[in-house]
């Protein structure tokens, strides 16, 4: 047996807290079995001591009655009920056969308690149990045998000592088979998470419908699986969209060099050859970057300088710059309402969210357009937050491609992949960016009628 499985250490507990247990049992019993006795024998001794109290006063009175008769008497002294009365100096005026062995004389009458005192002597190896109180000649002392009873609380003593290893040996043993089926499950859960590895993360472990902690220990496993299936998904195709995208301008680089080292070139030649190679070096190098800037998200290394910002100044020069954009394309971005407002950021990032925001709504709005942006404070889960929003009138997105919108390398629609380039990553980089703020952007949109993206940051 393994010293270290769940399964000894349970038994060893079970059995510890069981030998704790029949030993407080054990002893409490023994000594309310004594406690018991005593009291049965106390009460029938002090009743023997107001019967006898009764008749000395009698007999101290001058009415009729003596000694002999109080010996005599079967209702005041029964067989087996021993006394001896003495003075109040001490002198013995009776003692019953046997009694000499209890020792002295109590002490005087004034120093015994009204209800007497009670004690247990030893008398020829067997005990007695010993009443000395005051009476009216002096003292008395009224003894009865209990080795009767001592034998049946030695009994019990033998039948616990006895009996509690057999029960315990038992008691552990069934304590074993239990922990054994109830962990006979959780082995099984084992084995099969073992078992799932990267070519079947769709593999989940089996529920048995019982609703108890290792039916919720599997499902919650299942949802880790399930997570876990979810990112090396996303994980692969990253990767293979990242060498997709890579592979592009990387392919021209090559084949723009390959061509021109061919055969002699004029300066035209080779300059347009370089001027290609270069536009596809920036797009590769922007590429890498905002792979780069990703995977420090996701690391949790981007450092992040937050400062408080006005967030309207921001605003109103990331509007001033897509302005140029806008008017190469014919669009016009026009400002509904900025209100001031001061959030805790960086400004480089938060410039560069709101810029992807504008670049995408100019992107897709249509020649002659409008992009309307728009700031204010609201509240959100009783915070005061700002709230920027920003407006497009363009050929919107699909309800089943919104969801999606966040994710890396993710392009809507065809229309839209084939009218504007661009390998996806923008929104993931400008949501990375607002959750890294304690914020989030939330897009709605309709196919035909435009889109509006709304940046919610905490506010100061």
């Amino acid at each position: 047996m393994n010293r270290r499985s769940i399964r000894f250490r349970l038994t060893a507990w079970y059995g510890s807290i069981l030998a704790v247990t029949f030993a407080a049992v054990g002893i409490g019993g023994w000594f309310a079995m004594r406690d018991s006795i005593n009291d049965t024998v106390d009460k029938d001794l002090r009743f023997r001591l107001r019967a006898m109290r009764d008749f000395l006063r009698v007999q101290a009175s001058g009415s009729e009655g003596s000694l002999d008769e109080l010996i005599e008497h079967p209702s005041l002294a029964p067989a087996g009920t021993r006394f001896r009365i003495a003075d109040s100096a001490g002198r013995w005026l009776y003692q019953s056969p046997g009694t000499q062995g209890w020792g002295p004389a109590p002490p005087g009458p004034t120093r015994l308690p009204n209800r007497g005192r009670v004690e247990t002597l030893t008398q020829n190896g067997k005990p007695v149990r010993v009443l000395s109180a005051a009476v009216p000649p002096g003292s008395i002392q009224i003894g009865t045998p209990i080795d009767e009873f001592a034998e049946m609380l030695d009994g019990f003593t033998w039948t616990a000592l006895l009996a509690s290893p057999l029960l315990l040996i038992l008691a552990s043993a069934g304590g074993y088979w239990m922990s054994r089926r109830a962990l006979a499950p959780v082995e099984r859960i084992a084995r099969t998470a073992g078992d799932i590895e990267a070519h079947n993360l769709s593999e989940r472990l089996p529920l048995r419908g019982t609703g108890d902690e290792l039916d919720h220990l599997s499902a919650t496993l299942n949802a880790m699986f399930a997570r876990l299936e979810d990112s090396f998904r996303r994980v692969t195709q990253f990767t293979a969209d990242a060498s997709h995208e890579l592979r592009t301008p990387v392919a021209i680089i090559r084949t723009t060099a390959e061509v021109v080292r061919r055969k002699p070139r004029g300066e035209k030649e080779y300059s347009e050859a370089l001027d290609r190679i270069l536009a596809e070096s920036e797009r590769t190098t922007e590429l890498i970057e905002d792979l780069m800037l990703l995977a420090r998200a996701d690391a949790n290394i981007e450092e992040t300088v937050l400062e408080p910002l006005a967030l309207a100044d921001l605003v109103r020069g990331a509007c001033a710059d897509a302005r140029v954009l806008a008017e190469a394309a014919g669009i016009q971005v026009t400002v509904d309402g900025i209100r001031e407002c001061m959030v805790s950021g960086d400004l480089r990032s938060l410039r560069r969210l709101v810029l992807i925001l504008l670049d995408n709504a100019i992107k897709y709005s249509k020649p002659g357009g409008e992009v309307q942006v728009r700031l204010d404070l609201c509240r959100c889960e009783d915070r005061p937050m700002a709230g920027l929003e920003i407006r497009d009138h363009g050929i919107g997105i699909a309800p089943e491609d919104l969801p999606h919108i966040f994710e890396r390398f993710y392009r809507a629609s065809k229309d839209r992949s084939r009218k504007i380039g661009g390998v996806g990553l923008g929104l993931s980089i400008a949501q990375s960016i607002a959750r890294r703020h304690g914020g989030e952007i939330q897009v709605k949109s309709a196919p035909g009628a435009g889109s509006t993206a709304r940046l919610l940051l905490p506010a100061l």
